[in-house]
């Protein structure tokens, strides 16, 4: 997860997902995965955006506490997306999934399950709607 800010493959695999209008899930941690999408631009692609993502607050207390986490994180994903014009819509971890656009998330493992039936909801749905177009299109021609 610390590396993954900077770099430049999971940089180039979101280019490739935006500019293919494809979808991008990421569940708990994994929205630091968006932070590299703004590597060698002047903003993020993802500004403007609405996530669930696992609290910075978890990270900087029980993590650590607990031993969850063997030390402090040189970055907090929540601040560094606010930073980069995302909105963080949670603050707390209960699970709670949400979808912007074509972006998914999950605040946690417990947003795991539901994350999977919006992730499932999503592309039935985008699948659909291409066969109605392709459908559309063939009466057009």
């Amino acid at each position: 997860m610390v590396g993954l800010p900077s770099s430049d493959a999971v940089s180039a695999s979101l280019d490739w997902a935006l500019s293919h209008d494809r979808f991008v899930i990421t569940l708990c941690h994994g929205p630091a995965a968006l932070l590299a999408a703004s590597r060698g631009k002047d903003e993020s692609p993802f500004k403007g955006y609405s996530v669930c993502v696992f609290p910075d607050s978890l990270d900087e207390g029980p993590n650590l506490e607990i031993g969850y986490l063997p030390g402090r994180l040189p970055w907090l994903v929540v601040g560094l997306l606010s930073e980069q014009g995302l909105h963080v819509i949670n603050d707390d971890m209960t699970g709670r999934t949400h979808r912007d656009r074509k972006l998914l998330t999950g605040d946690s493992p417990l947003a795991s399950h539901k994350l999977g039936l919006l992730a499932a909801d999503a592309l039935i749905e985008a699948v659909r709607a291409e066969a109605w177009l392709l459908r559309v299109r063939t009466l057009v021609t």
